[in-house]
């Protein structure tokens, strides 16, 4: 069942929400390994480098929440700094993720096997809360990243995920409509996904 557009919105997360967003990335990560996949180790999160590398994401407005909205009076004109939707006066923070334009992780990945690795907008992070699976916010969030990418001239959306992830890569390929890449063959194996923006997004 999809969610409506006046339940949800993105927002932007706030200096003092690092530890909130960290928190939200751990127990997923941590619910990851409980149930034997492959994808984020538990305190890789917290480790000193990349609270850092999710503290500078977020002072520069790359980093987003996933809101559950409530209602809100009609008339109110309060708007998010990162949608066009409502900002709600009360919310539920239910998932997060990053926007990367310059990160030397993406340029790692992609410069041997694309023309421009700048030209496309890459989605890290995406977490939904367990409770709010199947609402269709992964794929509401993955055109918002489109959109985001096309407001700064971008052609392309780029993820990746853990190179054995066969659940997760088959749904980026099979449902999500990406081209897959061959895996980059680093210290670790890495997927690459890639689908072009299409400049018809409103």
């Amino acid at each position: 069942m999809a969610i409506s557009a006046d339940q949800f919105l993105f927002r932007q997360a706030k200096p003092n929400e690092l530890e909130i967003f960290i928190d939200i990335l751990e127990r997923a990560a941590q619910w990851m390994e409980a149930n034997k996949l492959n994808q984020w180790i538990p305190g890789s999160f917290t480790a000193p480098q990349t609270r850092s590398h999710i503290e500078h994401t977020i002072s520069i407005g790359d980093a987003y929440f996933i809101i559950k909205n409530y209602p809100i009076p009609a008339n109110s004109t309060r708007t998010s700094a990162a949608s066009t939707l409502p900002v709600p006066s009360s919310g539920t923070i239910i998932g997060t993720f990053t926007l990367n334009y310059t990160d030397p992780f993406d340029e790692m990945l992609w410069k041997d096997i694309v023309d421009d690795w700048t030209d496309a907008v890459y989605l890290h992070r995406l977490v939904v809360e367990r409770e709010y699976k199947g609402y269709g916010l992964g794929p509401k969030a993955l055109m918002f990243a489109e959109q985001e990418g096309l407001k700064r001239g971008k052609h392309f959306l780029r993820l990746d995920c853990m190179a054995d992830n066969k659940l997760l890569k088959a749904y980026y390929r099979e449902k999500a409509n990406f081209k897959e890449f061959e895996d980059y063959p680093g210290e670790r194996f890495f997927g690459r996904f890639e689908r072009p923006i299409s400049a018809t997004l409103s």
